[in-house]
């Protein structure tokens, strides 16, 4: 019998060493699957095991939902975690005043040929850059004798001259 399986693996021809690793792996695949036969899986017909899992399975969930609570409870402080879900559709304030008027509201007029650069600065769409221009424009031209030469002004047209025209005086 050794002489027929010497045989057999001399016609595979494979090494000696090769042989040794495949020997090792078929004889440890043979004992492993012996011991899984005699090994028996154990009983998990009772009602007892199932209860027990279904007890741990109910503590852990409920101490999952209470840490999510606590999360939420740190973004939402004023609001019940029941009501997280539900959302508030918050209409916009509706703006009847002229952005001109909101801003003029209680102020008098700015002078455009005395005012510096942080006064004009308070009229609405004229920031910085706009305002220095303003300054420098009066600078090179002297006073403002009307208010369309404004429009003179790089950046400043129609649009924004009509929007600043009823807070200015020359």
């Amino acid at each position: 019998m050794k002489r027929k399986i010497f045989f057999f693996l001399d016609r595979l021809q494979i090494k000696r060493s090769e042989r040794i690793a495949i020997s090792i792996l078929m004889t440890t695949a043979m004992v492993l699957s012996s011991l899984l036969l005699w090994s028996s899986p154990g009983n998990y017909d009772s009602e007892s095991i199932y209860t027990e899992l279904d007890q741990v399975f109910l503590e852990r969930s409920l101490a999952q939902q209470e840490e999510t609570n606590n999360i939420l409870a740190r973004y939402q402080p004023g609001k019940n975690v029941v009501e997280a879900g539900k959302v508030e559709q918050v209409k916009p304030d509706t703006v009847d005043i002229d952005t001109a008027e909101k801003v003029n509201t209680g102020k008098s007029r700015i002078n455009i040929n005395s005012a510096d650069a942080t006064e004009l600065q308070e009229l609405p769409g004229i920031g910085p850059a706009y305002s220095v221009r303003i300054v420098e424009w009066r600078y090179e031209n002297g006073s403002f004798t009307n208010k369309e030469q404004l429009l003179e002004i790089r950046g400043i047209g129609p649009a924004r001259l009509g929007q600043i025209k009823d807070l200015i005086e020359l």
